[in-house]
């Protein structure tokens, strides 16, 4: 599986496919690059490039400090550095929406447009408060079932 580098040293897990225009998808706060995997081989003339952020998916751990959107963004600029990519479209669902926004302030000229997906300019207090309550937990469970009803509650 590849990886790659970032600046501080982590190792961070990254899938590059298809041929085409470069396309970087980034997936929300808890999720990896697997959210792209049904719509991957669809996008013909596109070249998908998609990371597992630091602590997530197959990439490794970093200190506390490190889990910031702006390490985030670095990261995605180390990750087309490393792929040797000048410019790339982004698409950005929830937490990799914000990513790409700070993207698009701080590096335009790396990019070639912007695509955000669950996310706008506000972010609601009940709904960081939602976030704030699942995240960082590991909840158990024994069966499809109760993760259907943890979910639902």
């Amino acid at each position: 599986m590849p990886h790659f580098s970032a600046p501080d040293g982590t190792s961070l897990f990254f899938r590059d496919e298809g041929d085409g225009t470069p396309v970087l998808a980034l997936s929300g706060l808890t999720r990896n690059a697997t959210d792209f995997d049904y719509v991957a081989p669809h996008l013909t003339g596109i070249r998908l490039i998609r990371m597992d952020y630091r602590g997530r998916g197959q990439s490794g751990w970093s200190g506390a400090d490190t889990y910031t959107l702006q390490t985030e963004a670095a990261d995605a600029l180390a990750l087309l550095d490393h792929l040797g990519i000048p410019k790339t479209a982004v698409l950005g669902t929830s937490r990799g929406g914000l990513i790409a926004m700070g993207l698009a302030v701080g590096a335009k000229d790396r990019l070639t447009g912007v695509a955000l997906v669950d996310i706008g300019p506000e972010i609601a207090t009940p709904g960081l408060d939602a976030i704030r309550n699942y995240i960082g937990r590991n909840p158990g469970v024994a069966t499809h079932d109760e993760a259907t009803a943890m979910r639902a509650s």
